[in-house]
């Protein structure tokens, strides 16, 4: 049987989105100008997506009149209905249920929408009198179902034939029974499948239905091929239907970076996302576009964000995040399931552009993703290799929007000893700074840049000349808005040599005394082991004025800045400071290390 002999994997090209009909906008971007990429997605939804938002109706309408609304292949006058896209079967239609009872698939056995048409074999070789794609077909999303629903806990797709009373006042078809529909037609325009939801009652969790194409022509030329797109395909778009039991109005790229997501975690081998990371917009390519970028590409390379979520925490905060997405919007529902784990939507961002360093010929499974080896490198804004330099100079269109990130790469020089010192400067909004040392060779080094409270700090790796680079991530941790301002200076300071592991924790401070005309006052420390710091400011009461914390620091040499304001941001009075520095290591032991300093008018 054709069907059944499946191949390895191999890589390939392809130039369509496995969407969803309701899924895919314009070219649209918060805070950005975004080229029209209507030609690479393949994807002739737009008109669709458009008229829903502009009729303020999510779902069908019995009467069509000028508006563009999908309806199944069963229903009489599918093509007025789309524009052209879709249409209604022309022979006469039956349907396949799957042996597990969730899925009831709808095909032709002729004309243009018979399945496998066009795969070049003949259409049924094991004479079971169903088509061998309906056979797989079905079998893909039991699969699916399996993962999705029985495994991993998500809710089923709401059931169509509950609100058959609705959709027969429609004059609409709800497939007979509450097994969910698919059916197998030749969409056209390299689309691979869609789902559609159906607004026959109110409110955002709607029923809807699957439309797979029927052989995937003039998209993939081998039946292996195209029946790993089926797997990918079968995994997105059940997950489509399952994101209407939440809330269908939930933001469009979260629904399709979690759909992306669902294909690897139900068809790890298939790897279709590759071809997204490499082709499309995303957080590799463009990574200074915001993680909810909308523009038919960025959505679908942003698999990454919720890949990056269930391999460092596991796979149950995706379901979280969609259970709180009920109520509140895809951030806050971020921010709330972070929380949950003792983190944030801040604090995750920020380490999550760290990972992005971490792909092609830099990758490490055993820290960050797992097929990190087969993602391409993320795409610096600039690299320099002369000291000192200031910057950055780039295009106002590649500063960071929220939730985006610059990546600046800094070569060392191999035949000069010493460090480097980066001074941050954050212009405008809030940022999560990190430096990455990289080496082929032996093991890297990341550093988290304590900010102070106007978003100054100072970085510093020792020992360039270790590194094969040495990576800035300035990464913007605004929800909103776009081209933050920043600006740095990097500086080689042959003094930053051999610093051993410091033994002990060690902190210091200066200038001491400290006068106002001073821009910030440093507080110099040295960890010996991996853990998190706090820095606590009090007056000669005992008022704590001041206090910050760097929840995860490799061991080392930091420096923190204080711009000597308080709390409200108010510049501190003159008088006498007492600090105290507290280290807890990775077993959750502490040591406390204090000091004076002395504030002068």
């Amino acid at each position: 049987m054709f069907l059944l002999q499946m191949q390895p994997h191999r890589s390939h090209f392809i130039l369509i989105v496995p969407c969803c009909l309701l899924l895919t906008l314009a070219s649209e971007s918060y805070g950005q100008t975004v080229p029209d990429y209507s030609e690479s997605r393949r994807c002739l939804t737009t008109e669709i997506i458009q008229s829903f938002y502009q009729s303020a109706n999510l779902g069908v309408a019995s009467e069509p009149g000028n508006v563009l609304f999908p309806t199944r292949p069963t229903v009489p006058g599918e093509a007025g209905r789309t524009g052209g896209f879709g249409h209604t079967y022309t022979t006469p239609v039956v349907y396949y249920d799957s042996p597990e009872g969730h899925f009831r698939i709808w095909y032709t056995n002729s004309g243009a929408d018979r399945p496998g048409l066009n795969l070049g074999v003949p259409p049924d070789q094991d004479v079971s009198g169903v088509p061998d794609w309906i056979e797989r077909c079905s079998e893909y999303f039991e699969q699916s179902y399996q993962t999705a629903v029985v495994s991993m806990g998500f809710r089923t797709p709401p059931d169509d034939f509950s609100f058959s009373s609705q959709y027969t006042s429609m004059g609409l078809d709800h497939g007979g029974d509450g097994r969910y529909d698919v059916y197998i037609q030749d969409i056209g325009a390299s689309i691979a499948g869609f789902t559609g939801p159906e607004q026959v009652i109110s409110g955002r969790i709607l029923p809807s239905y699957i439309v797979i194409d029927n052989d995937f022509s003039g998209v993939k030329n081998t039946v292996p091929e195209a029946l790993e797109l089926l797997q990918a395909t079968a995994a997105h778009e059940l997950f489509h239907a399952i994101q209407f039991a939440y809330d269908v109005n939930e933001d469009i790229y979260w629904l399709e970076q979690s759909a992306v997501w669902m294909e690897e975690q139900v068809f790890d081998d298939v790897n279709d996302y590759y071809n997204y990371l490499s082709t499309f917009t995303g957080f590799l390519s463009q990574p200074w576009l915001s993680l909810d970028t909308r523009n038919g590409q960025h959505e679908f390379a942003g698999i990454l964000w919720p890949l990056y979520l269930s391999e460092k925490y596991d796979p149950s905060i995706i379901r979280s995040i969609w259970e709180l997405a009920e109520s509140v919007q895809s951030l806050d529902a971020f921010d709330q399931a972070l929380q949950a784990r003792s983190s944030s939507l801040e604090e995750d961002f920020q380490e999550f552009t760290i990972w992005n360093v971490f792909t092609a010929a830099r990758s490490d499974p055993t820290r960050y993703y797992e097929e990190g080896a087969a993602f391409p490198l993320a795409e610096p804004v600039d690299s320099l290799d002369t000291f000192p330099v200031m910057g950055p100079d780039i295009p106002s269109g590649r500063l960071p929007s929220h939730l985006g990130t610059n990546y600046v790469m800094f070569t060392p020089d191999p035949f000069r000893t010493g460090g480097l010192q980066i001074d941050f400067d954050g212009i405008n909004g809030r940022w999560g700074v990190s430096l990455v040392g990289i080496s082929t060779t032996g093991p890297d080094t990341v550093i988290t840049v304590p900010l102070s409270l106007s978003q100054s700090g100072i970085g510093v790796i020792s020992d360039w000349e270790q590194y094969d680079v040495i990576m800035l991530v300035a990464a913007s941790l605004e929800r909103s808005g776009s081209n933050y301002l920043y600006q740095f200076t990097a500086t080689f300071d042959s003094t930053l040599v051999s610093r051993q592991v410091p033994t002990a924790v060690e902190v210091s401070n200066g200038p001491n005394p400290v006068y106002f005309s001073t821009a910030n006052v440093k507080f110099m420390y040295e960890l010996p082991s991996a853990g998190q710091v706090t820095l606590n400011i009090y007056n000669i009461l005992g008022q704590e004025i001041y206090s910050v914390l760097e929840p995860r620091l490799p061991p080392g040499y930091f420096i923190k800045l204080w711009d000597i304001s308080d709390r409200t941001g108010r510049r501190a009075p003159s008088g006498v400071y007492i600090y105290r520095l507290t280290f807890t290591d990775q077993a959750g032991s502490q040591t406390s290390k204090s000091g004076k300093l002395l504030l002068v008018n």
